[in-house]
């Protein structure tokens, strides 16, 4: 492979990892292969700005995200319609995209996979015009959950786990309008998931015929109506078989309105955006450049 600039943007505290020499170790694996390389690292204060000057400055091929679903979502918004391609380095807490695309688990083969992988465009979902969403959004409980966990002092599956009891015990479906096409259906529902891709970085498939390049998202609807039904999905989650289920709903589309009058949270990507009282969905079909096995 002939020289290129690659740019590597790394979220210092991204899932609690240690990242203290993984700046020598990107810089010793591409000496070694003849690539030049730039780095950025994310303070929180206006990253996606400097990021996209850095990238002006630089002129990379490629852009590396070195984090979790939260940088990953942050820099593909700097390269967006751009002839940039993206690699992903997972350093995240649950790695979901990388999980998604099935990127490799250690640091040198990732590092080759940037260097020597495939690329292929993927969609988008653009959100009230302001967000995107690469892997998979939702309204509703795991919204509450991440924000739950945000606050916590736990991190990592224990903390995950002490959240989804605290939340569990919380739970109530909540009213949601939806609009689809010509069509509008009011429904009460624990979570409405917005889903560019088919399962979350815990492993739970959301979405089992979800592809992140086929032009479409799929919206998907759960409204147990207990308990019981609420446990009666934990199983099928992680057999692919959620969609099955009497009280889940999955349509496949290119634009939602979601009203969401009781406020629930809503989170992109990883992250909690709030409690907007109106939810604009529209896929953005093949705009982000991603490096692939």
């Amino acid at each position: 492979m002939p020289e290129e600039q690659l740019l590597f943007v790394i979220n210092p505290i991204s899932g609690d990892i240690e990242k203290d020499d993984l700046q020598d170790e990107i810089r010793s694996f591409m000496d070694k292969h003849n690539q030049t390389v730039g780095f950025f690292f994310t303070t929180g204060e206006n990253d996606k700005q400097k990021v996209t000057e850095k990238i002006e400055e630089l002129h990379p091929s490629i852009v590396v995200a070195v984090g979790g679903d939260g940088t990953i979502n942050m820099v593909s918004q700097t390269i967006i319609h751009k002839s940039v391609k993206m690699g992903i380095l997972p350093m995240g807490s649950a790695n979901g995209m990388a999980s998604e695309l099935n990127l490799p688990k250690t640091v040198e083969e990732n590092l080759k996979l940037i260097i020597k992988g495939k690329s292929k465009k993927i969609d988008v979902l653009q959100i009230n015009d302001e967000h995107i969403c690469l892997h998979l959004s939702d309204i509703g409980f795991n919204a509450q959950l991440i924000s739950t966990y945000e606050k916590s002092d736990s991190r990592g599956l224990l903390g995950y786990t002490k959240s989804f009891i605290e939340e569990f015990g919380n739970a109530n479906p909540a009213a949601f309008e939806i609009s689809i096409e010509d069509s509008t259906v009011s429904q009460n529902a624990f979570m409405v998931v917005l889903a560019n891709a088919s399962k979350f970085g815990t492993g739970a498939v959301i979405n089992p015929e979800g592809k992140p390049d086929d032009g479409y998202f799929e919206l998907v609807i759960l409204r147990p109506q207990n308990v019981s039904q609420f446990l009666e999905m934990l199983i099928p989650f992680y057999t692919r078989q959620i969609h099955t289920l009497d009280f889940v709903d999955t349509y496949k589309c290119k634009k939602v309105k979601i009203k969401n009058p009781e406020r629930q949270n809503l989170q992109i990507d990883g992250e909690v955006m709030g409690q907007p009282l109106q939810i604009n969905v529209e896929i953005l079909p093949r705009c982000v450049e991603m490096i692939i096995p």
